[in-house]
């Protein structure tokens, strides 16, 4: 993975560090540090699942290594137009899920590579560069 441009962590990945994946942490390993990204979305979703305190805590010392990108108006835009864009177009498909929607958003306005284990939320997504790992 070496010479990779810049990253976006999705929740998925975050999740199964938490979990002790070894296949995320070897790939988010591989990287530079400095190139690997997250959202506010994720740092949401992730505080969403943190029941206790210390729980919460441990969660946000886990996130701080992670650059942040913050949500603007270039961002919602881009969100709107792909939830207007793929609500539609996804009939009898799941939804285009509000927070995939908006870490999609970064992905493409930033031209991340988006690193999930769920590549069926994004890979319809035209304009999205997908790392997809495998659980």
């Amino acid at each position: 993975m070496a010479n990779r441009k810049k990253c976006l962590v999705d929740t998925s990945v975050i999740i199964a560090l938490f979990r002790k994946n070894e296949d995320a942490k070897k790939v988010l390993d591989s990287l530079n540090q400095d190139d690997v990204y997250i959202c506010d979305i994720t740092v949401l979703e992730i505080l969403a699942g943190c029941f206790t305190v210390e729980r919460r805590e441990q969660a946000m010392n886990f996130l701080d290594v992670f650059g942040q990108l913050k949500n603007n108006e270039l961002i919602s835009d881009k969100a709107i137009q792909l939830m207007k864009r793929y609500c539609i177009q996804r009939t009898g498909q799941p939804p285009l899920m509000l927070p995939d929607c908006l870490i999609a958003a970064y992905a493409v306005l930033h031209k991340m590579e988006l690193l999930t284990f769920n590549k069926k939320d994004f890979d319809f997504i035209q304009g999205i560069d997908i790392h997809s790992m495998s659980r």
